[in-house]
């Protein structure tokens, strides 16, 4: 049972410093490091580099019990042109020769920040505040529709690309939602069929986009509503489009756990 448990712990350890050494990290502040083997041993030659900030890397190894780790820098760097040694920028520009550098917990911790993508897939819950659906130019062949403001209930998912700027907080999504209604409808809107006011449910099926400032959010988006039975046969609305309004103000939000 114990070797098991070991077995266990041992497993589940790697696992969690495997994470680690898939992740690209950046430093924030230029940094001087020593050169070392894969294995963490120093050099003989003994060389220590600046690293400067805004560089990525990766971590190769993670030397025990000290939580050292061993890096590699990534050729690609944020493209501006730093002043290296003159062995660093043959190394980043074109040799095959793989070189590594020794990274302390400390440094790791107040010196690193992880490489966040850019665009990723958003799943979440949306609800629309405004419902504005647009009336017709009558002549004389159409029937009469009227432009109709509403803010019936309605809750729904929406999935879709996101786009962030990590550097200003400023994010914008493309998202397409399926959802719930609850619409009123009065006799106006349904060519008398009803005789008195109701509401009825739809499936809301919509397209938009999400911009966000700072946790401030503001959203807008084009929709349908498919009304069923003969009420929704009978809803002057039927087929006819919807634009929606919302805002939001994001008051939680989880917090990422460092690296161990």
């Amino acid at each position: 049972m114990k070797t098991s448990l070991f077995w266990m712990l041992l497993l589940f350890t790697t696992a969690i410093s495997a994470q680690e050494l898939f992740k690209t990290y950046r430093f924030k502040l230029d940094t001087q490091l020593p050169q070392v083997t894969l294995k963490g041993n120093p050099v003989p030659s003994g060389n220590t580099e600046i690293i400067n900030a805004g560089w990525k890397f990766t971590i190769r190894e993670i030397k025990t019990p000290n939580s050292e780790y061993v890096i590699r820098v990534s050729k690609f760097t944020d493209g501006t042109e730093r002043a290296v040694s003159q062995n660093l920028k043959y190394y980043l520009d074109q040799s095959e020769d793989k070189i590594y550098f020794l990274l302390t917990k400390a440094e790791f911790d107040n010196r690193v920040e992880p490489v966040k993508k850019a665009g990723n897939f958003i799943v979440g819950a949306s609800t629309t505040l405004i419902k504005i659906r647009p009336g017709n130019n009558q002549d004389e062949e159409s029937e009469k529709i009227v432009s109709e403001f509403g803010n019936d209930f309605n809750l729904g998912f929406t999935a879709g690309w996101q786009v962030t700027n990590w550097r200003t907080g400023t994010s914008g999504a493309i998202v397409a939602g399926v959802g719930f209604s609850s619409i009123k409808v009065t006799p106006a809107t349904t060519r008398n069929y009803l005789d008195v006011e109701s509401s009825q449910s739809a499936l809301s099926f919509s397209l938009g986009g999400i911009f966000e400032i700072r946790k401030f959010q503001i959203s807008g988006f084009v929709g349908i509503d498919a009304m069923p039975g003969l009420v929704g046969e009978n809803w002057i609305y039927r087929n006819r489009p919807w634009i929606g309004i919302g805002f939001g103000y994001e008051i939680f939000k989880p917090q990422s756990s460092k690296g161990n």
